[in-house]
């Protein structure tokens, strides 16, 4: 009966979600923007989304950072326009607002948005930026680490868009031409590198100042997060700390938290070598090939093998690996995430060591155990880009289980 129940409560929630009206839909959503949400409803002949759109990405408006909701009125309205008509008294025509999260109107206005007339209504009504409010609280808390963390996050988020704005958009090539080699990661120049991402340089100059550990997975998903790729102060930074990222490893050769931020780091840093960081680590006695490296950096080390053409290697710690999933209830979700994760490095190893019995006997396994449709067409696809077409023929017949 409670294994009944639990399968139930999904649909239960559906079926309140569905029964929400657009009204509540929509306060359910300004909930969740605390500080507020900017607000167009537009109408014919007056599409002022993108103008305020374009607006919220220049200064100073792009530290606020606050989401936009473009309501259609006109003819083709939708269902929410006539509820925001009445709600805010708004007669026929555009107009734009940003409101709180308990829908009352900050700052409201019936002409075109710019940057000018929204950055002093924004002014006169006071309102404030999330970093703003956690800059304020830092200086009667300054040692809260939940709060230096979210600032970071909210410094990365802004330091992003004005990123995106300082290099615009890259040239689109020529459909008829394809690039010779991958282009380079474009860099900000040092006046806009400075603007932008000091604040974000010394936030997480702060937290490498040992408390980074203690932020848990939220510090190297914000790096990860980041455009700090552009930003050569950030990558200086990042660069001068891989010792301090790396010590940290040879401590907790297994933690999530630490290996997360060294991979985002190191993707910020057009790649650090991840084999000898491996060599020098010593996992706990007893770690099999089929937990060692851990499953969070089994992309990276399959990628770095690959370019070192390191078969063997591969061979050894994804075998472990599929030994362990075949005795185990768990598939690793099975279908593609199995295949992409696993199986298809591992088939690749064995055809490039020349062992294709093995690769035979591991898609038999599979399609013995796997019921995805899927299977054969992609170790056809393998067996071609391999340049192996009596494989693509074989494993193009695959009966995967129950088909």
């Amino acid at each position: 009966m409670r294994g009944l129940l639990l399968m139930l409560i999904p649909a239960v929630l559906m079926a309140q979600r569905s029964a929400l009206s657009t009204q509540e839909a929509f306060d359910r959503e300004l909930k969740k923007n605390r500080l507020g949400t900017w607000l167009v409803l537009e109408d014919d002949g007056a599409a002022w989304g993108d103008a305020l759109r374009s607006a919220l990405t220049e200064e100073p408006l792009v530290a606020l950072n606050l989401p936009l909701r473009v309501v259609a009125g006109g003819k083709k309205s939708d269902a929410l326009a006539t509820n925001l008509r009445e709600r805010y008294g708004w007669a026929k025509g555009a107009h734009w607002a940003l409101v709180d999260s308990l829908g009352r109107i900050l700052v409201e206005q019936k002409t075109v948005p710019t940057t000018a007339s929204v950055a002093t209504a924004v002014e006169q009504a006071g309102v404030h930026s999330k970093a703003e409010e956690l800059e304020g609280f830092l200086r009667r808390n300054p040692e809260h680490l939940e709060a230096q963390t979210a600032l970071l996050l909210e410094r990365i988020l802004v330091a992003n868009r004005r990123t995106l704005k300082a290099l615009g958009s890259a040239p689109v090539p020529p459909k008829d031409t394809q690039p010779a080699e991958e282009a380079p990661i474009r860099k900000l120049d040092p006046e806009n590198d400075g603007r932008i991402w000091s604040p974000v340089v010394q936030q997480v100059d702060r937290l490498f100042q040992g408390r980074w550990r203690e932020a848990g997975s939220r510090f190297g998903l914000a790096i990860r997060i980041s455009s700090a790729e552009h930003s050569p102060a950030m990558i200086a930074l990042l660069n001068r700390q891989k010792g301090e990222l790396e010590t940290a490893l040879q401590r907790s050769p297994s933690s999530t938290e630490v290996w997360m931020a060294w991979m985002a780091a190191s993707s910020k840093c057009e790649g650090w070598a991840l084999q000898p960081l491996l060599q020098s680590l010593q996992p706990l006695p007893g770690t099999t090939p089929g937990e060692w490296p851990p499953v969070l950096v089994l992309n990276e080390y399959i990628k770095d093998a690959k370019a070192r053409r390191d078969w063997a290697g591969i061979r050894e710690v994804l075998e472990a690996r599929w030994d362990d999933v075949k005795h185990s209830e768990s598939r690793w979700g099975g279908g593609m995430g199995l295949w992409n994760l696993l199986l298809s490095p591992l088939i690749e190893a064995l055809v490039s060591l020349g062992d294709t019995g093995a690769a035979d006997l591991v898609l038999g396994e599979v399609a013995a155990m796997e019921g995805w449709s899927g299977l054969p067409g992609q170790a056809r696809d393998l067996a071609i880009r391999l340049n192996r077409p009596d494989l693509a023929a074989r494993w193009g017949a695959l009966t995967p289980k129950g088909r």
